[in-house]
This record gives structure tokens, C-alpha cells and sequence, in this order.
């Protein structure tokens, strides 16, 4: 299972409609939405003659944007260094060349596309509903892909540095956002049946918040729940039949475990029950950051959000315990912490193999290594070579994931720098592995990086 995340605000609010085609000359739209909570929000976005409005499968754009956000640690700039093909892969698009430019389009509607939100977005920190302004992209720089009149036009070898609106950042920064099962997410077949899922998945964390009775259950006005879908038509009957299209998958996954439409005409309700197949919380993670005096209900908001994340967290926390680090208030240290996730997770992992490594160098010195640790380090080595042999651009999103890139661009490196050295293993005049061992050696010394500028 491919474990990400979602902001709360922009799942329940779906501010993107999840029409794939609007009116050419459509440049605003207005709804009124309801929270899962019941709170009402106006919502007006405004966008730019020749370029429209956000819509469809920008959504899944937006979900990529926020998932590479928060896979890159949460920079406090908002700024996210990628590539044009992790954000279509993480997005669950195709990688092929028309993809590329409608990847442009999405991006630039992005950043010409204002959202005007009034008394519906939650502020998480001050527990109010408050009335914003924005647009989801404040700055993007790319390389490759020749402007025409003034577009943006990306390729497979486009890098990315893009600054998130702080309004998106701040919310994700102050904890607001829960898990997003990427997987199945992904193989949803649909705008609108992903979009259902985000906001269908948005009640059931409200509900297991609230210590409800399983299976949990909710009821919701079916004009309501198509409002806020982004469905246009206002015909109820068409409005159900998109609503049952958007379902199947959802009961055909057993995410959902029954829709019962309850009434007639405009006054339809929609009960939905879930399934078996909606996400648990482990009871076990959520007892390790109580008993350190992190309130249960922000417990199991990042046990759902992390998943087996939370552990390296835990040690990280534990360990600076032990060393005597001075922590007057454990329980909110360790959510301090845990807002961290993503950088921890990723030291953890480095550490763990210069560990193996290390552990591995002596055993041979000392000529006795294992039977059983060999065969750990072969099959260890074996994934490794698979994803570094696989197609040179999957490789690459290996090698230079989110956070080492960000952790490169801190020691210096340019994004020119960054979009010269994937033009050499997609040229072919580096491989993976090489690039691999230059990347490592670049994030532990001076030396290092230059020796990476030397690929360039």
C-alpha cells in the first residue's frame, strides 16, 4: 500500500470542481458548499481568459503537490524541487509525451486560478473558520519545454521548483491533514469517484475522531454532497446517476460497504456505510504517543496520517530522552516531532544503511559474517539494484527523491545543477548506481558535492 496524506481543508472543500471540461468563456464559478462538519462555505474561484479555470484532474495534480510537500519535510519556504514526471506519476497519470503538456496546463491553471473562500477554511490553531484568499501556486520554475506565447510547456527531463500558497503549507504545517491511501486512490477510474473518496474519507476521520460506533455511517443531502462534488447539473436524477457511477468503485473496493438513497427528488439523502476495507487505527502506535502525554485524539491523527511512520519517531524522541536533552513538555515535544515525520523517517533510513554497512565492513574484516545477515544484504541489495536498473526515470525519482533534492539545494546545488545531472543518466553518460553513490557522498561532505558538480 502506497501510504500518503491530504490536507482537510482542501479535501472537504473540493475547491477544484472535478469537471473535466467547463465552458471556454466560464471564467468564475460560484458554490456553496458544506463541510463534513456542517459548516456552510461560499466558495468563488476566478480565473484568466485563455488559460480557464482549475478543474477535473488538477485535483490529482493538487494531491501530488501536497504529497511531494510533505515528502520533502515540509519546507518552511513552501518551495518543493520535483520533476514533471514524479508529479504525473505520483498523480497517477500516464508518463507519456501528451501528458507532459497537459501537466503544463494544470500547473499553469494552478497559478492563475484565484480561490476566494469565505468562513470555510479551518484554522486549525486558533479552532475557527476563517474567509482566505488564494491561488494554489505562488511560483514555479521549470526547465526544459519551450515556451509558446507565454505557456508553460514541460518534457520528461522538466525539473520543478515550486512554491506551494502559504494558506495550503500553514494548514499542513499545524498538523490539519490526514492519511490518504495513494493506491487506492490511484486505481480510482474516475475525477469524480477520487474526488467522492478524498471527501467520503474526510467524514470517516471526523467519525473515528469522535469515537464513533463501527461500522460508521453517515447522511448526507444528495444536492449537498453534488454541490460539493463539483457536479454542475442540478437535474436530481442526473445528479444520482453520476453519484451511483462515482459509488461502484467505491463499493467494488469494499471502502464503501452500502449507499442507500433515502427520499425523492431534490430532497434526497445519501447514507453511505463503510466497509471493511476503510482504514484502521493501530491501537499500539496510538498507546506509545499517549503514554508520552500526546492527547489520544492527536495520537490517532498521526497514527492514521503516518501509519508505521510513527516509529522511527518514537526512537528519535526516546533517544534524545536518554541523552538527557532537556524537555520540560514531552507530550508536545513529541508532536513537535512527529510534524517532522517525513525528515526523521528519511534519517532513520540512511542511518539504518550506513549501519548495515558499517556492521557489514567489520564482519568481513573480521571473517565471520552470518549466514542470515548475508542473505538480509543480498535481498536488501537486490531491491536496490532493481529500482536503480529499472527505467532510467524511475530510478531517478529513487535517487533524487523530494527531500534529498531540497537537501541538496541547502548545500548549494542550483536547480540548473539538478536538471544537468538527470540529463546525464537520461542521456546515458552516468547510470543510476553511479549517480546514487555521488548523491550519497554529496550529502555528507564538501567534497562530496563537488564531486557531484564534476558530473555535470
Amino acid at each position: 500500500m502506497l501510504r500518503g496524506h491530504d490536507e482537510k481543508n482542501v479535501a472537504s472543500l473540493i475547491f477544484v470542481p472535478t469537471q473535466e471540461r467547463l465552458p471556454g468563456d466560464m471564467l468564475r464559478l460560484e458554490r456553496i458548499v458544506f463541510r463534513p462538519s456542517g459548516q456552510p462555505a461560499r466558495i468563488v474561484c476566478v480565473g484568466v481568459a485563455e488559460i480557464g479555470l482549475a478543474r477535473g484532474s488538477d485535483n490529482d495534480l493538487l494531491v501530488a503537490l501536497i504529497n511531494t510537500y510533505i515528502e520533502a519535510g515540509c519546507p518552511a519556504d513552501g518551495v518543493i524541487t520535483t520533476t514533471a514526471y514524479a508529479l504525473l506519476k505520483l498523480a497517477g497519470l500516464d508518463t507519456g509525451g501528451q501528458h507532459y503538456q497537459a501537466l503544463g496546463q494544470g500547473l499553469e491553471r494552478m497559478l492563475h486560478t484565484t480561490y476566494h473562500v469565505t468562513d470555510g477554511w479551518f484554522d486549525v490553531r486558533e479552532k475557527r473558520y476563517t474567509t482566505v484568499s488564494f491561488r494554489i501556486i505562488d511560483n514555479l520554475s521549470r526547465t526544459h519545454g519551450e515556451p509558446e506565447k507565454g505557456r508553460i510547456r514541460l518534457d520528461r527531463r522538466s525539473a520543478l521548483r515550486i512554491r506551494l500558497n502559504e494558506e495550503i503549507t500553514k494548514s499542513i504545517n499545524a498538523g490539519y491533514i490526514k492519511p490518504l491511501n495513494l493506491t487506492v486512490y490511484q486505481h480510482l477510474p474516475s475525477v469524480g469517484s477520487r474526488a467522492l473518496y478524498r471527501l467520503l474519507d474526510v467524514y470517516l476521520d471526523e467519525a473515528a475522531q469522535r469515537g464513533d460506533s463501527k461500522p460508521y455511517r453517515v447522511v448526507v443531502p444528495m444536492m449537498a454532497l453534488a454541490e460539493s462534488c463539483g457536479l454542475l447539473g442540478r437535474r436530481t436524477d442526473h445528479v444520482r446517476k453520476s453519484l451511483e457511477s462515482m459509488h461502484a468503485p467505491l463499493l467494488g473496493i469494499g471502502y464503501l460497504g452500502g449507499v442507500d438513497f433515502i427520499g425523492r427528488g431534490s430532497k434526497t439523502t445519501v447514507q453511505y456505510t463503510y466497509g471493511e476495507a476503510s482504514s484502521p487505527i493501530n491501537p499500539e502506535h496510538v498507546a506509545r504517543l499517549t503514554r508520552y502525554g500526546v492527547h489520544r485524539g492527536v495520537a490517532e491523527k498521526y497514527v492514521r496520517n503516518l501509519g508505521d511512520d510513527v516509529l522511527p519517531v518514537v526512537e528519535k524522541f526516546e533517544e534524545r530522552r536518554r541523552t538527557g536533552e532537556k524537555i520540560n513538555n514531552e507530550g508536545g515535544y513529541l508532536s513537535k516531532l512527529l510534524k517532522e515525520a517525513a525528515s526523521i523517517v528519511e534519517e532513520a533510513r540512511v542511518g539504518a544503511l550506513r549501519a548495515q554497512e558499517v556492521q557489514r565492513t567489520r564482519k568481513a574484516a573480521q571473517g565471520a559474517q552470518g549466514k542470515a545477515e548475508a542473505e538480509q544484504h543480498q535481498l536488501f541489495e537486490a531491491q536496490r539494484r532493481s529500482v536503480l536498473e529499472a527505467d532510467p526515470e524511475e530510478a531517478l525519482e529513487f535517487v533524487l527523491s523530494p527531500f534529498k533534492a531540497k537537501q541538496l539545494e541547502r548545500r548549494g546545488l542550483s536547480l540548473q545543477e539538478l536538471d544537468q545531472v538527470r540529463s546525464r543518466v537520461l542521456e546515458g553518460r552516468v547510470t543510476a548506481p553511479e549517480l546514487d553513490a555521488a548523491v550519497n557522498r554529496a550529502l555528507m561532505s564538501p567534497e562530496g558535492l563537488e564531486a557531484l558538480r564534476q558530473l555535470l
